[in-house]
């Protein structure tokens, strides 16, 4: 003897009340549901106890008695998988910080005992640049930070 019994199915557009069979299966209520409200069943979600309905339940295995209540939400697109955090394999590199030399202008002159002023390095020749203006010595070149001037240094052998 089949169990009918009276559901309700509380959708976007409102409550209605179905009469269903205790042994139907939940994809026939989503036919159901699509001839009552006119959503498609690919986009019903039905839950009832805080539990999403597969197709393949029936109404006995979900535990819907008679009078139970049917929340039917709209598939919503979108929701991936939340993207996996990247596993870093090397240290972060640490930037370059300008170090600030006190006194630093000390290392272009030298002053002797007759208060006679000489200049350490070699001051940039260009026009662009002028008197005051003095070439970084590297190991192997001088160079102009301003005007990108660059001396090579021949060593001999």
């Amino acid at each position: 003897m089949p169990q009918v019994m009276q559901v309700f199915i509380q959708a976007p557009h409102g409550l209605s009340a179905i009469e269903v069979d205790g042994h139907q299966s939940i994809a026939a209520l989503k036919e159901q549901l699509v001839i009552l409200s006119g959503v498609p069943r690919e986009e019903q979600r039905l839950v009832f106890g805080g539990c999403s309905l597969s197709d393949l339940q029936t109404f006995a295995e979900c535990g819907v008695e008679d009078g139970s209540t049917i929340f039917m939400n709209l598939d919503l697109s979108g929701g991936g998988k939340k993207r996996k955090k990247k596993t870093y394999t090397k240290p972060k590199k640490i930037k370059h910080k300008r170090k600030k030399v006190k006194l630093a202008v000390l290392k272009f002159y030298k002053v002797d005992s007759n208060d006679k002023v000489t200049r350490l390095r070699r001051e940039c020749p260009s026009e662009q640049c002028g008197p005051g203006v003095f070439m970084a010595m590297h190991f192997n070149r001088y160079y102009c930070g301003r005007c990108q001037l660059t001396y090579l240094i021949k060593k001999d052998a």
